[in-house]
């Protein structure tokens, strides 16, 4: 009895990088394609420009690829850079608070401003700015000396503060693109009866990320996807740009 075969899932995915051998992967796709592509230039001639004969000049092979999951793995192949850990130096986002009277005026910031330029401002409810003046810091305490009374809001706009040391930063570096890397894609073939017969392993050995993405949020709370595009190229040995493997399942 013949059963009709069906690719139901998404691909999972790894890239190693063929400078440093580093791998980064993911299991959590939302979507995967292959395009292929072949390049024709049609030869016409004679009584009305009829078609005589198409002439194949190349295929091209794209691979896009779309993760639910965050991954700073995935941003640094697209970059063509790596990561690092330490402390950095990170700005703080607009935040209200309402002001003490204990033994002074006082708020008590989320993090620690730098002692020379934090860049500290502060607006009261009217949109106006506060003077530095009118406050000194200590630590986490900002104490007002006028302007401020018991139970004011304020809006810290911003300022400049240490990082903790497990921070990661990724430079985004104008001279420096993806570089090439071994892609790896795989799922399942199936029957009709959704029993898994073999896996179909694509492997390209020579990609390169496209380098280019974007980052889109919205008010909506939802996940963000994150794209990594490649493009397959021809090793330099071989005509070969990849093969697929349809691996029995026992």
């Amino acid at each position: 009895m013949s059963f009709k075969k069906l690719v139901a899932d998404v691909f999972d995915a790894i890239v190693i990088d063929n400078t440093d051998g580093s791998v980064a992967g993911t299991t959590t796709l939302q979507s995967a394609n292959i395009d292929v592509a072949v390049n024709e230039v049609e030869v016409r001639a004679g009584k009305g420009n009829a078609l005589q004969a198409t002439l194949h000049v190349q295929r091209d092979i794209t691979v896009d690829l779309t993760d639910v999951e965050w991954r700073m793995e995935w941003l640094e192949k697209q970059l063509g850079t790596t990561s690092s850990t330490g402390s950095d130096i990170a700005y703080a986002m607009p935040t209200w608070y309402t002001a003490e009277d204990d033994g002074g005026v006082k708020i008590t910031l989320a993090a620690t401003p730098l002692t020379e330029s934090s860049g500290l401002v502060i607006y009261n409810t009217a949109g106006t700015l506060i003077a530095n003046t009118n406050y000194s810091v200590s630590g986490l305490v900002v104490t007002f000396t006028s302007g401020v009374s018991d139970g004011d809001l304020v809006e810290v706009r911003t300022y400049k503060y240490n990082t903790a040391a497990g921070t990661q930063t990724l430079n985004f570096e104008s001279d420096k693109f993806s570089r090439g890397v071994t892609l790896v894609l795989s799922t399942l073939e199936t029957d009709e009866n959704e029993a898994h017969l073999f896996e179909l392993q694509y492997q390209f050995p020579q990609a390169i990320p496209s380098g280019s993405f974007q980052i889109n949020t919205s008010s909506e709370k939802n996940a963000t996807t994150q794209a990594f595009n490649l493009k397959i190229v021809k090793p330099a040995t071989t005509t070969v740009v990849g093969k697929l493997l349809r691996i029995p399942l026992t």
